[in-house]
């Protein structure tokens, strides 16, 4: 799965013109026949083939088709992405991973974080090929709003998230600077009001996160 910048004009990709105005599209979820089972291998083929579109596939199989994130939500992601990839760097075991990763779950789906950590005890023994997508679901998931998506649908996939094993997740709408918080065990998400930082907690021991130069300011 892999996610491409958005450019300001269209994109030509295998023969036709993707619109960078699908930023703003919502998603769409397109059931298939089941005769047309959609193979881990097929997912990373149209990903690669369509690369300024996100591919995910839900358990019954359907595939879920989402427009680039805009700007904000990109630039919001990288800055909180940043902050995990230097702590991951600064001697910590297990790996960082950008919003160019997939998973696939427990429950067959393959759902794409816009950022993610696995440590070294889950990595373990599931280390893929180069070309493969992990078959695990990561500690930590980072969510963060487009202006096309809709909060109930991103809640819901937090919840398939931790269903599925994950740790911690965070679910930032960087334009109302709210932030859900997802636990482990823990049966509703705790919400922040433009906090000014978040904690790894005991998942990424040492962690802290500065989110204040993500949310809006007079000049957004």
């Amino acid at each position: 799965m892999v996610q491409a910048p958005v450019k300001p004009e269209s994109v030509e990709q295998c023969g036709t013109e993707i619109n960078a105005d699908l930023a703003g599209a919502p998603p769409i979820t397109l059931r298939l026949p089941s005769q047309w089972p959609l193979s881990d291998d097929d997912l990373v083929e149209l990903g690669t083939l369509n690369d300024v579109l996100w591919f995910e596939r839900t358990a019954e199989g359907a595939l879920q088709i989402s427009p680039p994130p805009s700007f904000y939500s990109s630039r919001s992601a990288g800055r909180v992405f940043g902050q995990i990839l230097n702590w991951q760097l600064d001697g910590r075991d297990g790996e960082a991973l950008s919003s160019d990763g997939g998973y696939v779950l427990p429950d067959s789906r393959i759902l794409v974080p816009d950022a993610s950590w696995i440590s070294a005890e889950r990595l373990e023994g599931n280390q893929p090929d180069q070309t493969d997508i992990l078959h695990i679901a990561p500690d930590f998931v980072l969510e963060v709003l487009s202006p096309s998506q809709d909060i109930r649908d991103q809640q819901e996939k937090m919840e398939r998230w931790m269903a599925n094993g994950v740790r911690l997740g965070w679910l930032i709408d960087p334009f109302d600077a709210q932030v859900w918080i997802y636990r482990e065990g823990q049966s509703e998400p705790e919400l922040l009001e433009r906090p000014d930082t978040l904690s790894g907690e005991d998942v990424m021991v040492g962690l802290t996160v500065d989110l204040t130069r993500i949310w809006p300011t007079d000049n957004d």
